[in-house]
């Protein structure tokens, strides 16, 4: 894992490394894309973005419960299958319930809460009711208690514990809740979420070299000691906001979660998603990318 540790006495050593430092493009005359560490397929010959805090790291890996939970999308929609199905999904649907719930629980720090302040009313009032709701009623709810006793374990005290039948609506329900507090999350700018990845070392292992993302557009390239300490600046460079993988996986699950919604005629709503904004926004973004630069926080 790599990683970079700053502190404000090295800030004020390294602030003068800022004066002049020349801003490019990446190696192929585009912005930087790299792409998110796929904790499945990890390709050694490949250094891509990895988290670079715990709110971060909680976002990828929501996004990733996600993904487990859609895989599981074609035998929920079959009644042949769907009862076993819906066992087996209790697993990463709790498992994204935990880290939403832990997302959610570390963006409510004041900055983050007068953050939410700027959203629309209408997400504002959707976040808490949801994210109440999430914590409230869902966490320990009937998935759980599946998940705990015949599903991810078998527990002999299910036989004698009573039973709560599990119905499609509560996975499904569970699910959708943190899509729709995942979705939201993309309304936080930039800055709130910081990346990292290790481009190698030296010959002698003394030195390595590391690229970080504070805040869309900017990739900074540090010369770091074996502990992570930065002993210079190499260069900085444009690059693809991260968040934008991101998002296209958590449209991907609001489009797999409203598939289920419709196919299996449930009593839940359709999460609506404005995706058109969302696409206007990101190309805004690419081509005010320098005129952003002034106002970028390099840490």
């Amino acid at each position: 894992m790599p990683k970079l540790i700053i502190d404000e006495s090295m800030l004020e050593r390294i602030a003068a490394s800022f004066i002049g430092l020349p801003i490019t493009m990446g190696p192929d005359g585009k912005m930087l894309a790299p792409g998110i560490f796929d904790l499945l397929d990890a390709d050694p010959t490949v250094s891509s973005w990895m988290p670079n805090d715990d709110r971060t790291s909680k976002l990828v890996l929501a996004v990733e419960a996600c993904r487990d939970v859609t895989f599981y999308s074609e035998r929920l929609v079959d009644l042949k299958t769907r009862r076993r199905a819906m066992r087996g999904v209790t697993v990463p649907v709790c498992k994204l319930m935990d880290v939403t719930a832990d997302l959610v629980s570390g963006l409510n720090d004041k900055l983050s809460r007068d953050a939410r302040t700027q959203w629309p009313n209408a997400d504002q009032k959707t976040y808490h009711g949801v994210a109440k709701r999430l914590k409230k009623t869902r966490l320990q709810g009937p998935v759980r208690w599946v998940r705990n006793k015949i599903a991810a374990h078998l527990d002999a005290e299910a036989f004698t514990a009573g039973t709560e039948y599990l119905k499609l609506d509560d996975v499904l329900g569970a699910f959708g809740d943190c899509v729709v507090l995942l979705t939201l999350s993309m309304n936080y700018p930039s800055s709130w979420f910081s990346w990292i990845r290790g481009l190698g070392t030296s010959p002698d292992g003394q030195q390595h070299i590391v690229e970080t993302m504070f805040e869309y557009p900017l990739c900074i390239r540090w010369i770091t000691d074996s502990d992570g300490h930065p002993i210079a600046l190499s260069n900085a460079m444009l690059a693809e906001d991260p968040m934008h993988e991101l998002q296209a996986q958590i449209v991907e699950a609001v489009n797999g979660y409203n598939e289920l919604v419709r196919v299996t005629n449930t009593q839940l709503p359709f999460i609506a998603m404005n995706q058109r904004n969302a696409a206007a926004e990101s190309v805004h973004k690419n081509s005010a990318a320098k005129n952003q630069l002034e106002k970028i926080k390099i840490f």
